[in-house]
Parts: structure tokens; C-alpha cells; sequence
């Protein structure tokens, strides 16, 4: 296993600020508002997609960082399932927005194999 330090960085910074700031917003809702929150974070819904999405991203990237290649491709394949959901469930209501949403996935899939 070899770790590439460049990589280790870019990883911190990709996944640790979107994570920092989700906490500290987190802490500034209402009591009910944090209800609402973790309910609709807990749906099935959000799970298969944006669940999916977040975790095939982040084992894609650690996959890469710490170069070990079947966790890269686990990771982007649970990233494919997560954007095909979210695609879907976009096309449901907005057509334009679920077209976007999978030209988004599929870029981040095919960035997170050239970069």
C-alpha cells in the first residue's frame, strides 16, 4: 500500500470541508429543525441517493490515495448506483435536472479514474 501525500492532502481538504461546515450548520438548527433534518436523512430515499453518492466518492478517493485499485472501483461503482438514483428521481420531476445530475456523475467518475 502506498500513499501518496499530494493525494492524501486533496483528500482531507474534498471531504473534511464539506463535512466541517454540514456539522457546524448542523448545530445551529432548531431542535425541530434537527429532527426534520435527521428524518429526512434517514429516508431511503436519501440514502440510495445521496448516501450512495457520498460513499462511492469517498472510497473512490481513498481508494486512490492509498492505491489500492479494488476499493477504487467498488467505490465508483456504488457512485454509479447512487447517480443513476439521483438521476432518476431528478427525471421524475424535472427533466433538465435529472439529465444534469448524471452528466455530473458521470464526469465525477471519470475524473476520479484520470485524476
Amino acid at each position: 500500500m502506498n500513499v501518496d501525500t499530494d493525494r492524501l492532502v486533496s483528500f482531507f481538504i474534498l471531504c473534511g470541508t464539506p463535512a466541517a461546515f454540514s456539522i457546524i450548520e448542523y448545530f445551529k438548527l432548531s431542535k425541530t429543525e434537527k429532527q426534520e433534518a435527521i428524518r429526512d436523512l434517514t429516508s431511503l430515499k436519501s440514502i440510495i441517493t445521496t448516501g450512495f453518492i457520498l460513499i462511492g466518492g469517498v472510497m473512490a478517493s481513498l481508494g486512490r490515495v492509498l492505491s489500492l485499485l479494488p476499493l477504487h472501483i467498488i467505490g465508483a461503482f456504488i457512485l454509479v448506483i447512487g447517480g443513476i438514483a439521483g438521476a432518476i428521481e431528478a427525471w421524475k420531476t424535472e427533466k433538465k435536472r435529472g439529465i444534469i445530475i448524471l452528466a455530473f456523475i458521470v464526469s465525477m467518475i471519470d475524473f476520479t479514474f484520470v485524476i
